[in-house]
């Protein structure tokens, strides 16, 4: 198991491959597991890295700084803790909002952005914030399982996938009902433009949450190409990881570092 001292937190992570780094920060309800079969994927000459965000996984540190910028700040700790100094950095879900949150956070550490299934840049909307509803989900695995399946249709329900909803289903509870008023106070909007990092989003085309009108709005404010992947839903990344890997070192190659 790999793990990096970052301050506050141990941070359990994933890794594949060697040469120019990719930074791959999982979303909610995840951990760096989520990224396996687009690991499994990467080509030569890149060096894949899947990290557990604090609260989720086998990262171990405080139950505490669930804000996207907090969050932001473990994961360019995390960079800066294995000597990674410019990097490709991916986000899914909850993830592209943290990177998003990086390239305004210290954009000169990156060489792109990929936003996948990408967070809501104008506040996560108020009819989403129910902790009720989240706190059913941390009652009820079966329930939880159920809805992270309608999240990922095109997803094949397989001992990988068993895995990851234990796995998800274990985040803390602070880090489940955080996340929440997290998302809804993160508003960086058309800021993301000013960023300068070459960015890319991608969105499933049946995505019931973050897809359509949002994602099309993501991919404004980054003034980002918007790939939309037929059949799938609100997890390209397992749903569909050869295009989403295809995709990712088509943008990647495109921006490597002069």
């Amino acid at each position: 198991m790999a793990t990096v001292t970052t301050g506050d937190s141990t941070v359990h992570y994933l890794e594949q491959g060697e040469g120019t780094p990719v930074i791959l920060i999982h979303g909610n309800w995840a951990t760096g597991a989520w990224w396996e079969p687009v690991l499994a994927r990467l080509p030569p000459g890149w060096h894949g890295l899947a990290p557990d965000l604090r609260g989720r996984g086998a990262t171990v540190g405080p139950d505490t700084g669930y804000t996207l910028p907090a969050l932001s700040a473990d994961v360019l700790a995390f960079a800066t803790a294995l000597g990674l100094d410019r990097f490709h950095l991916v986000g899914h879900s909850l993830g592209s909002g943290v990177a998003l949150q990086m390239a305004l956070d210290a954009p000169e550490r990156l060489l792109s952005l990929t936003a996948v299934s990408p967070a809501w840049v104008d506040g996560m909307p108020a009819a989403y914030n129910v902790p009720a509803s989240q706190e059913a989900l941390l009652a009820d695995p079966a329930l939880f399982a159920q809805a992270l399946k309608a999240m990922a249709p095109a997803a094949v329900a397989d001992a990988y996938w068993d895995r990851l909803v234990a796995t998800g289903h274990r985040q803390s509870r602070a880090a489940t009902l955080e996340n929440l008023p997290a998302l809804v106070a993160w508003q960086p909007g058309d800021r993301l433009q000013a960023t300068g990092v070459p960015a890319l989003v991608i969105s499933g085309e049946g995505d019931p949450l973050t897809g359509g009108a949002n994602a099309d709005r993501a991919a404004a404010a980054l003034n980002a190409r918007h790939i939309v992947l037929p059949g799938v839903g609100h997890s390209p990344i397992i749903e569909a990881p050869e295009t989403v890997v295809a995709l990712l070192v088509q943008h990647m190659t495109a921006h490597q570092a002069q």
